[in-house]
């Protein structure tokens, strides 16, 4: 799969970069919401999957998406964070999200998460 990830905290963002191209993953990583954006905007069929941060700073990881989804993107996301989720349903409601992984996070679980993208069927 081709993976954008998006988080501003250097150490998860190398983690998830090596541990996916390890696993044989097409990935682009950037530090912020911004350049995510602008990345994924340059090429939209370059990437199967979205792997960001919740809260970053400036333009965080729902803005991205929502703006994505505004212009008609369907492609899936995966939002990680260290603040949990549970409060933000009602935000994320209408967005493709496959899932939330609340930092820290086991492998193990990603694992999961990047079978359910590549295999919907086996839902």
């Amino acid at each position: 799969m081709k993976i954008l990830i998006m988080d501003d905290e250097p150490l998860i963002l190398k983690m998830l970069e090596n541990y996916l191209t390890m696993l044989n993953h097409q990935v682009a990583s950037v530090s912020n919401g911004k350049k995510g954006l602008e990345l994924f905007l340059q090429d939209p069929e370059a990437f199967d999957l979205i792997i960001t941060d919740f809260k970053m700073s400036g333009l965080d990881g729902i803005s991205v998406i929502a703006r994505l989804k505004e212009e008609g993107y369907d492609v899936p996301v995966v939002f990680i964070s260290g603040y949990g989720m549970a409060d933000k349903k009602e935000v994320t409601q209408d967005l493709k999200i496959v899932a939330v992984l609340d930092k820290p996070f086991d492998l193990s679980e990603l694992n999961e998460v990047l079978s359910k993208v590549e295999n919907p069927e086996n839902e």
